[in-house]
């Protein structure tokens, strides 16, 4: 064990170099040279220590205590869990990123014609209602974060994360920009919106997009021709012919358009895509209306993808659930035990770092092993990626132990048992004693003995 064990630590100090991880932390303000808190030991025990279950700062203070032997105060822990501890784990989040992407093979095929294939996606973090004031919820008496991800569908991994309340419309931080040329998005119905896709359209990028159930848009145009007889769709709107139709699929150039909205590049015309719910590929969401349909809306030309494919494209937006669910289940986002702004953020972030830094160390030993080879996607979002990111974390004391030997600090949990065994109610056992044998003095309101007593 210790040898492979040895290899991935080698691993997580290739992928966050510890030169790099305090340059970056003095460059970002998080601390000076003088400072008696050692930058890469906290670094690594606040990723370990914040994503744990039941991950809190007392556990990063413990872990830092037994990792460098040095008798850090909660206070001083604290302290570091600031602005510029977000900073640095955003540029960690973008570091790692562009490794994991080095070390990943295209997804080739007609995948090739794109830069990346992008899905974006956010989720929900409830919070101690004492956040409300910086995270409000969806009721006055609830606090929630939402944490925005974009995932690479070529990396399997995150490529930019950022963090809002949950009353924060999804599609206000999705900003579209010259980022998308030749990139494929796939976007749910939380950011379905006709001026944005338009926008993506006008900056030469490419995108599928599932449509609301009552999208009512004008057909122009027909792309799959059908028997004599058929419904002709050309020159109605969808919802007038939806109910009365039988085919497996609908393809056809629908003008789309939103007629509040202030965008030069509307109305516009996009291909509209059907599949019959028993054609489709299963989907949770499965849309409650008076039609049988699965609806999108893309801009790929029916040369490229068939309105099949379309739909199993779309699939594919399973990997961010994936990502999530691993964020979530093995990284602690489940759970943010913390109140303030920065601690909230903090512990946010450090789940997407470790997620990345599972994704480069299972990179890193894939290429060991002498097999880099990638198995089919809908299998390494499935299990992999996810089943390896558990292992880590089962065995990351382990690792922080390795890490605290490699970087020549010490690994003493011993102090750190017998301080958290102290009896920390000593006196007040005492004055019990005092009361049972009729001992108690004249003098009991000594504020030494009345710091022993507790309100009811």
């Amino acid at each position: 064990m210790k040898r492979w064990l040895y290899r991935i630590v080698q691993s997580f100090r290739t992928g966050l170099p510890e030169e790099a991880v305090a340059r970056t932390a003095r460059a970002t303000g998080l601390v000076e040279r003088s400072c008696e808190i050692g930058s890469v030991p906290f670094v690594w025990n606040f990723l370990i220590g914040s994503t744990q279950s039941k991950g809190s700062v007392t556990k990063v203070q413990e872990f830092y205590k037994v990792f460098t032997g040095h008798d850090a105060a909660y206070a001083s822990i604290q302290q570091w869990i600031t602005p510029e501890l977000k900073q640095l784990l955003l540029e960690m989040i973008g570091h790692l990123s562009a490794e994991v992407g080095a070390t990943e093979h295209a997804l080739g095929g007609r995948f090739d014609r794109f830069r990346d294939v992008l899905i974006a996606d956010a989720t929900d973090c409830t919070l101690s209602p004492a956040s409300f004031e910086d995270f409000p919820g969806y009721s006055d008496d609830h606090a929630g974060a939402q944490l925005h991800m974009i995932e690479s569908l070529a990396s399997r991994a995150p490529l930019s994360a950022s963090i809002t309340d949950v009353r924060t419309d999804e599609l206000d931080e999705l900003q579209i920009d010259e980022w998308v040329a030749d990139t494929l998005l796939l976007d749910d119905l939380g950011y379905h919106d006709y001026g944005k896709i338009a926008r993506i359209d006008e900056l030469g990028g490419w995108f599928v997009n599932r449509l609301k159930v009552d999208s009512n848009a004008p057909i122009t145009d027909e792309l799959e021709r059908w028997p004599a007889g058929a419904i002709s769709l050309e020159g109605n709107h969808l919802q007038d012919v939806l109910p009365d139709l039988y085919r497996s699929e609908i393809d056809a150039q629908a003008r789309f358009n939103t007629p509040s909205s202030e965008s030069d590049s509307l109305p516009r015309e996009f291909r509209l895509v059907g599949l019959r719910h028993d054609e489709a590929a299963p989907e949770e969401d499965a849309p409650d209306a008076d039609h049988d349909y699965h609806l999108y809306v893309t801009n790929l030309p029916k040369k490229w993808f068939s309105a099949r494919e379309i739909a199993a494209l779309y699939s594919a937006r399973w990997s961010i659930e994936i990502l999530i669910q691993e964020s979530k289940s093995v990284f602690g986002l489940d759970e943010i035990p913390v109140r303030r702004k920065d601690a909230v953020e903090c512990f946010m972030l450090a789940a997407v770092v470790m997620v990345l830094l599972s994704r480069y160390v299972l990179e890193q030993i894939r290429a060991g092993l002498g097999s880099a080879r990638k198995g089919p996607i809908e299998e390494e979002t499935e299990t992999q990626p996810m089943a390896f990111s558990q292992r880590l974390q089962w065995f990351s004391t382990d690792i922080l132990e390795m890490l605290a030997e490699q970087l020549g600090y010490g690994w003493e949990p011993g102090k750190v048992i017998i301080e958290g065994a102290i009896d920390r109610n000593v006196n007040r056992y005492n004055l019990t004693e005092r009361v049972a044998y009729g001992v108690v003095g004249s003098r009991f309101t000594d504020a030494g003995e009345l710091a022993t007593l507790r309100p009811g």
